[in-house]
């Protein structure tokens, strides 16, 4: 791989930012237990660029990146990425996948599937990046041909909330942040209790080839999300949890990830506008903290503005943004589709360019 590459996704990050938010109450005793009970797994790799598989810190699914990656918080299919546990409040059957264009030629493919039973939601997603041709040398700097690289993972996931009714199942719960979707019934029953709880967890297979040397390792994502009053959601997670990875006679572990966020939306009258923010704090094992915003703008739920920053300061992508639109307007309501949605994402790597991804979703 050339310094190029290595600067944008597979190698060091050296962010100095902390955002921390206090929250009340129930909420504020689960994310202060969940950060303590993970926090010294996160100190034992605090040497910079000793983690293996960093292809895991690409951003790869749409929206989440053109928010600059403030996703704890949030609920989509794309929550198995970030915070399984947001998978525990879709209360719809749903598919996210996008296509990554990097640099340098390297392509990355992503896809998630998502199904809500009473039983709670299971979540199945799938990653691949591939670099292409790379020409390879000997020791003596002589040409020797063309090789190529392959990193993936594949996850299984499974989330529940608290309280939850089986009469909810594919109806929009209208304590949560509000979705662009027009053509799934919002819950209109009285419901006793002011706030939710969601827990959930993911094991994850990692698998690299670098030229013919094959590696795969085996770690578990964990998460917990809290539904306030007013929409707010607070959320935390733990990414990459245990997992170490070997290459010839080498072990290094995955790049664990600490992750904790706030959300909020903001409607203007008839819902014409809707507002979305979100804020996360994020540690690496083999990083500091930094700092992730991200805003939406939902238009008569059809189309979607998006903007997001981050505060690391040497490499990588600090601002992106993107849009989106949504179909599920022009559909008939008796579709077994319920919503369908197209949305796109740019992230400049300053000097190293620019990035695109593309990407769609669907709810039934």
């Amino acid at each position: 791989m050339t310094d190029r590459r290595k600067n944008s996704g597979f190698g060091k990050r050296a962010p100095h930012f902390v955002f921390f938010r206090k929250s009340a109450g129930r909420a504020s005793l689960w994310a202060a237990l969940f950060l303590a009970f993970f926090s010294g797994d996160l100190r034992a790799s605090s040497e910079t660029g000793t983690t293996a598989a960093n292809f895991l810190k690409i951003p790869v699914a749409v929206i989440p990146s053109a928010m600059g990656e403030a996703y704890t918080a949030m609920v989509g299919p794309d929550s198995i990425l970030y915070n399984p546990a947001g998978l525990g409040l879709l209360s719809y059957p749903s598919f996210s996948g996008s296509h990554n264009q990097y640099l340098e030629g390297i392509t990355q493919e992503y896809a998630a599937l998502t199904y809500r039973s009473k039983y709670g939601t299971f979540g199945f997603g799938f990653s691949m990046l591939t670099s292409g041709e790379i020409t390879a040398y000997d020791g003596n700097d002589m040409n020797i041909g063309h090789t190529s690289t392959n990193h993936r993972f594949v996850m299984l996931s499974y989330a529940q909330s608290w309280p939850h009714f089986d009469a909810d199942i594919g109806k929009l719960d209208p304590m949560l942040i509000t979705p662009s979707w027009t053509r799934v019934e919002p819950v209109i029953d009285y419901r006793p209790k002011a706030y939710r709880i969601a827990l959930g967890a993911s094991i994850k297979q990692v698998g690299e080839k670098l030229a013919d040397q094959k590696s795969t390792a085996y770690s578990f994502d964990a998460g917990a999300l809290a539904v306030l009053p007013a929409h707010v959601q607070i959320g935390v997670s733990v990414l990459n949890f245990s997992g170490r990875q070997k290459f010839a006679d080498e072990t290094y572990d995955l790049p664990r990830v600490l992750r904790a966020g706030i959300a909020k939306d903001f409607h203007t009258i008839n819902d014409i506008m809707i507002f979305k923010t979100a804020a996360d704090v994020v540690k690496y094992s083999d990083y500091g903290f930094f700092g992730c915003i991200g805003f939406e703008t939902d238009v008569m739920r059809v189309f979607q503005l998006r903007i997001g920053y981050k505060t690391q300061r040497d490499t990588g992508s600090r601002i992106s943004g993107g849009f989106g639109m949504n179909f599920d307007s022009f559909t008939e309501k008796e579709n077994i589709i319920h919503g369908v949605r197209v949305d796109y994402a740019y992230l400049d790597y300053g000097n190293l360019g620019a990035t695109h991804r593309l990407g769609l979703q669907l709810i039934w």
